[in-house]
């Protein structure tokens, strides 16, 4: 008789789930995140080695979730259901939507730029990309949509968020062995480092990004406080390091992000006049 192999179902080993997790709903978020970064079409088996989980029981995961409505199944592949995604996310787009003012000040900045620029706000525990703005120079991080999170210690976003806000948030980027993660060569991987970084930050008004999230670009970005007492959002670009390193260039960069911070200061005066 021909042998089968087979994936254990392992049990969840993460520290910080809760104690009262329903794994059968982890795994099964799981696998919607597995069809979701796939660029193609996935087949169980597939999915199952994806996800670490025995065919049988991926089988029966991804009928529940065919049934839900979160996946679709042509044939033996599977993919995620747009009807039910675009509906969740027209949901939460309210939510996600940046101000009249933030979208003005992203629009301003790519003008007297030319580069792409984004508007980052805390989402939970982490900083999401809410906005883009397109540049009309040609080099842009692939990395930066709406919708990416994470890593906020590697992103001028991250950075100008962390530096203006409640000193609580810190604990956001603080990991069990001290250490943070580690994005390019140039990334800040410890605390003490960063917190003399989110310093110099405040002293200047502005964060950046030094080949920490991507080789080869540097961020650079202001809060957008929108008259109130912490920041709402950050506004950032990118700047590729040919360009970064040109100091008339990055002081034009960064005088249309002072001038954002500045318009959103003097709208707060007036909003609280």
């Amino acid at each position: 008789m021909a042998s089968t192999a087979k994936t254990a179902d392992k049990p969840s080993t993460d520290p910080e789930a809760p104690k009262d997790l329903v794994q059968s709903v982890a795994r099964a978020l799981n696998i919607v995140d597995v069809v979701a970064a796939s660029k193609e079409p996935m087949r169980a088996q597939s999915i199952a080695s994806a996800v670490n989980l025995h065919i049988a029981t991926t089988s029966h995961l991804l009928a529940t979730l065919v049934h839900a409505g979160y996946l679709e199944r042509n044939e033996r592949t599977y993919k995620l259901a747009a009807g039910k995604i675009l509906d969740l996310s027209s949901r939460v787009e309210e939510d996600w939507r940046p101000s009249p003012l933030a979208l003005s000040l992203l629009q301003m900045v790519v003008e007297a730029t030319g580069e792409s620029a984004y508007l980052s706000a805390w989402q939970g525990r982490t900083v999401t990309v809410v906005a883009v703005e397109e540049g009309s120079h040609a080099v842009r991080v692939a990395d930066l949509r709406v919708g990416v999170s994470g890593d906020i210690h590697a992103r001028a976003s991250g950075k100008a968020l962390l530096a203006f806000g409640p000193e609580s948030q810190l604990e956001r980027v603080r990991s069990v062995d001290g250490e943070l993660g580690r994005r390019t060569e140039h990334t800040i991987t410890t605390l003490p480092e960063f917190l003399a970084d989110l310093e110099l930050t405040r002293s200047r008004g502005y964060a950046l990004d030094h080949q920490e999230y991507v080789l080869g670009v540097c961020g650079m970005a202001v809060p957008i406080f929108e008259g109130s007492q912490r920041p709402r959002t950050a506004l950032s670009i990118t700047v590729p390091l040919h360009r970064f390193t040109n100091e008339e260039y990055f002081q034009r960069c960064l005088d249309a992000l002072m001038e954002a911070r500045r318009l959103d200061n003097e709208e707060g005066n007036s909003t609280q006049a």
